[in-house]
């Protein structure tokens, strides 16, 4: 009777040892949120147990990091100087400590540098910061701050959900249960654990935080970097020792997978670059936020910080409120010629009989789309620049807005202008040139293909000379007629090593293209007040200067933390095809411009084959007119304040006005082929009424909850009557 209790008695004894030595070694900090343990020699993080919400974040002691810090020898590159190895002398402050480092030491070097590095509660959050003195000429490279390591999950690993927001995605949505490594850049290869990073700002990460969040404990954890100055930053995380590959379900090693005492657990956290010699660094502090909720919740506090220091509220410009756009390319870069501006005003009262006025036009500048950039210049061969300006008169008499395809950091690489000239300017590389190419054939299937593409490649515009030719350019299509700009390819922004560059590697292009995006504003509205812009990104500090992002989103579901963090923003849609009906019903549901594009770019809203889905769109925007300041002008609220019973693929969203939560309007879109039944509840409203609208069916009024038929492929909207 008594041989069993020996394995918990041993069990019970080991423990307590590992604390005492855990004690032993280390020293505890208490803050108002959390309690911190470091390493007693070198300042390691190894210990953050939060108050309220109850949690131990750091469940792997082991793991626990501050910094590491990359400062690259001539003959090698991957010169690290770990805080591991490094000996702290230590600051207690109000809420928080300073670990202090006068010198850093690796196997190679040790280096006169100081680094301070800050923990500290302020107004309920937990703050990293660290200043990096360097006194040599040795560049820094990449400093990692901020870490958590030893993370697995909140409460329960299995239960744990992330988000890393992108601009319709979720980046990384199940980090704690199916880790993916190694698919970025050199992925994997030369370290033995698994990795990932996402850039911001990209085309991958359109805000600069994430969230780790387990709904069914209701607790989240909301983890950024609050930057007031632009730069290319990473959100960098590992899994150690490292995933398992091919199974089915969590992949996540378990103790049984490795030898005894291996330690399991991720490590987060986020990481500037730059490049800097003999001075001082200081990085934006990376902020962590235990609180009640999910995702949500985490938005919330993102956008209090964002709101501070960037003015995305404002009352909608014109194309803020234009619900749909035709596109129309006028020539392509293999010469191919659909339109020229003489057809243009035909074509825009085309749309206008769909309701749709707002017209983009697209390569209509010297040498067709994604090719002769930066010549904005209106193309001879499809008539005199005076044509082109009585097209966009034409157009404008029409009660529609003319809307100018353009790009701000792209060159063609095969005309006279780039050679002569720009050359000096290109974006280039850590080693050599390393022009980043790229071209997007249209004419010729070899051109599509890629392998006789025209070829552009990137340039900062903060040079003087490419800024005025640039401003030139744009501001004569202001006074020729332009209503407003849609700058493509804006996202692609990089690194940009130019020694004739004032501005660090990592800012140089990101700052250059946020400024001028203000500076065309700025300058255009003295021609024309009413002057606007959209643009290819999903940046959000650009949100202050863009109306309006140019995206697809051809997919069923769009993850809707960036719509719902903020809701003044939207993106186009695209129909490309004939039978895009639920890309357009999807439209209605996040709250997107419809953005035509018949027959890819090249054909009238008019055209026999698109005109079921014209007069199908014609109908969305009829009802989204009726109700604009919820459907389009208010604010999104995801699926919250509302519940819907329907089948498996139905689909629905949830409105409000902007500064009204007393109303709601709820959008159900059935993707289906058959009719869908289905049964919608508004929170706090039973027995009510609500305006039900459905496409080519007359607008009623219904009881709540209510019980609608969706036919297959469209969508119903319901709206809360305030007479209820």
């Amino acid at each position: 009777m008594k041989t069993p209790m020996k394995k918990p008695i041993g069990l019970f004894i080991t423990l307590l040892f590992v604390k005492a030595v855990f004690a032993q070694q280390t020293m505890e900090v208490t803050t108002d949120v959390c309690v911190l343990h470091l390493d007693k020699t070198n300042g390691n993080l190894v210990g953050l147990h939060w108050k309220n919400p109850d949690e131990e974040i750091i469940k792997e002691s082991r793991l626990g990091e501050n910094f590491r810090i990359l400062l690259p020898l001539p003959n090698y590159e991957a010169n690290y100087f770990l805080s591991t190895n490094q000996k702290a002398r230590f600051e207690k402050i109000e809420n928080g400590i300073i670990c202090h480092y006068n010198k850093l030491v690796n196997e190679r070097q040790t280096l006169n540098i100081k680094v301070d590095y800050k923990i500290e509660s302020k107004n309920g959050q937990l703050l990293f910061s660290i200043t990096v003195n360097n006194t040599t000429d040795q560049p820094l490279a990449e400093v990692y701050y901020g870490i958590i390591g030893g993370l697995k999950g909140l409460r329960s690993r299995s239960d744990t959900r992330t988000l890393v927001p992108g601009g319709t995605v979720n980046n990384d949505g199940e980090m704690f249960t199916r880790f993916t490594g190694g698919g970025y850049g050199g992925g994997n290869l030369g370290i033995n654990y698994s990795a990932a990073a996402i850039t911001y700002p990209s085309w991958s990460m359109s805000m600069s935080w994430m969230e780790v969040f387990n709904t069914k404990e209701n607790i989240g954890m909301y983890y950024a970097q609050q930057d007031t100055i632009i730069r290319k930053t990473a959100l960098y995380y590992e899994l150690r020792p490292s995933e398992r590959g091919n199974v089915i379900g969590d992949n996540w090693p378990t103790e049984k997978d490795v030898p005894m005492g291996t330690p399991i657990g991720l490590t987060m956290g986020w990481m500037n670059m730059p490049y800097t010699k003999k001075g001082i660094f200081s990085a934006a502090p990376v902020v962590l936020q235990l609180h009640p909720g999910d995702w949500h919740e985490g938005s919330h506090i993102y956008r209090q910080w964002f709101d501070k220091y960037y003015k995305v509220k404002r009352q909608p410009t014109w194309l803020r409120s234009e619900m749909a756009w035709q596109s129309i390319i006028l020539s392509n870069s293999e010469d191919f010629i659909n339109y020229k501006f003489n057809d243009l005003p035909k074509l825009a009262a085309d749309a206008k009989k769909y309701g749709v006025t707002t017209f983009e036009i697209l390569g209509w500048d010297k040498g067709g789309i994604d090719r002769g950039y930066p010549e904005y210049e209106p193309d001879k061969r499809l008539g005199t620049k005076e044509d082109f300006k009585n097209a966009l008169t034409g157009i404008k008499n029409l009660g529609v807005h003319p809307l100018i395809f353009a790009n701000i950091q792209w060159v063609d690489t095969d005309i006279p202008l780039y050679r002569n000239k720009l050359k000096k300017y290109e974006t280039k590389g850590r080693w050599a040139d390393d022009l980043m190419l790229s071209g997007w054939g249209e004419g010729t299937i070899s051109a599509r293909i890629g392998i006789t593409r025209h070829n552009m490649t990137q340039i900062t515009p903060s040079y003087p000379e490419v800024n005025r030719l640039l401003m030139n350019y744009f501001l004569d299509l202001v006074k020729s007629g332009a209503d407003g700009f849609q700058f493509d390819k804006t996202t692609s922004i990089d690194f940009d090593f130019n020694r004739l560059l004032a501005l660090s590697p990592d800012r140089a292009m990101s700052q250059a293209v946020f400024d001028m995006l203000g500076q065309v504003l700025t300058e255009g509205r003295k021609i024309d007040p009413q002057l606007s812009i959209a643009s290819e990104l999903i940046w959000d500090r650009a949100f202050q200067y863009v109306d309006v992002s140019y995206l697809r989103m051809n997919d069923i579901d769009m993850h809707p933390a960036l719509k719902y963090t903020f809701p003044e923003w939207t993106s186009t849609i695209f129909a490309e095809s004939p039978f895009d009906f639920n890309i357009m019903n999807n439209g209605m549901r996040y709250g997107l411009v419809w953005a035509m594009a018949p027959r890819h770019y090249s054909a009238s809203l008019d055209d026999a084959v698109t005109r079921p889905l014209s007069n199908y769109v014609a109908e969305l925007i009829r009802i989204r007119k009726k109700h604009a300041d919820i459907l389009f002008t208010g604010r999104f609220m995801d699926t919250i304040g509302a519940t819907v019973q329907c089948g498996e693929n139905s689909r629905y969203s949830v409105f409000e006005p902007m500064n009204d939560k007393t109303r709601k309007a709820v959008v159900v879109v059935n993707f289906g082929n058959e009719e869908d039944d289905a049964e919608v509840n508004i929170e706090g409203d039973q027995g009510g009424k609500a305006e039900l609208c459905i496409p080519f069916k007359k607008d009623t009024t219904v009881l709540l909850p209510a019980k609608i038929r969706v036919p297959a492929r469209t969508c119903a909207v319901l709206v809360q009557l305030k007479d209820r």
